[in-house]
Formats: C-alpha cells, structure tokens, sequence
C-alpha cells in the first residue's frame, strides 16, 4: 500500500513540474486608439492590442472598431492575428474575427484571411437597405511592429 501512495505521489510531481514549463507569460497592451469618419455619418473607434508572449518572435495583434450612426453605437467587429518576424522578414500566420450588430443593425458575411504579412477581414453591417462594408487589416514589419 506503501509503494502505491510513494508512486501516485511521484507521478502527480511529475505531472505539474512537467506541466509548468508550457505556461508562458503574456502581456497585452494598447497601441494605439482613433476615431476614424467613414462618411454618411459613420464613425469608427478603431483601438489595436497587442498582446506578447515572452521569449518568443511572434506577436498576436487584434484590432476593434466601434461603429456609431449618428453618435449612436450599432457595432462591432474585431480582427486578431498573429505575426512571425526576424528582423528581416515578416509573415501574417493566422487570422480570426468576429462581430455584433446592435440598436436594430445586424452584422454577418464575415470573412478572414491572410497574405504575405498581412491580415484582413470583410464583413457587412446592415440596416434595412442600408449596408456598410467593414473592412479590417493589420500589417507587420519584420522587427514585429503593426500598422
């Protein structure tokens, strides 16, 4: 019964010393936030994070825009991608999005995708018969640095 306990109890040791090392610290931090005119008395509240995982060439970026109609709120959508970069070069290695309509408009006909370094995302915001086209990308250069 002895060897029983000793062994379980090694094995849950094991288990959580080999287990601690996966854990990498991340921080996430604001890099910057503007409002930008979309015309028709649209406007977006455009913020980009970025959040970095210690020790490592690659960086995941997500960029938000607030829509608002007149000063009222009617959406939102985000883009979030992942760069890989040298120093010399830089390459856009995955991309997700998602959205939400709000006060009667509604969001879908999303799609993500990227190319070269960068990363993109298409959606429609509608109302009615009124549509606007979101429209999101993030680029990064080789030294990790998004625009």
């Amino acid at each position: 019964m002895k060897k029983k306990i000793l062994t379980m109890i090694c094995v849950t040791v094991m288990v959580f010393a080999l287990a601690l090392p996966c854990f990498a610290e991340s921080s996430t931090k604001i890099i910057s936030t503007y409002t930008e005119n979309l015309g028709n008395g649209i406007s977006a509240v455009v913020t980009i994070e970025e959040t970095t995982v210690q020790g490592r060439t690659a960086k995941t970026y997500s960029k938000s825009e607030n829509y608002y109609s007149g000063g009222t709120y009617i959406g939102r959508a985000v883009l979030t991608a992942t760069f890989s970069y040298n120093g010399l070069t830089s390459s856009a290695t995955g991309a997700s999005g998602s959205g939400i309509g709000s006060n009667g408009w509604s969001y879908g006909g999303q799609s993500t995708w990227t190319s070269g370094k960068s990363a993109y995302l298409s959606a429609t915001l509608s109302n009615g018969g009124t549509n606007i086209g979101v429209s999101i990308s993030l680029s990064c250069d080789a030294n990790g640095n998004v625009k």
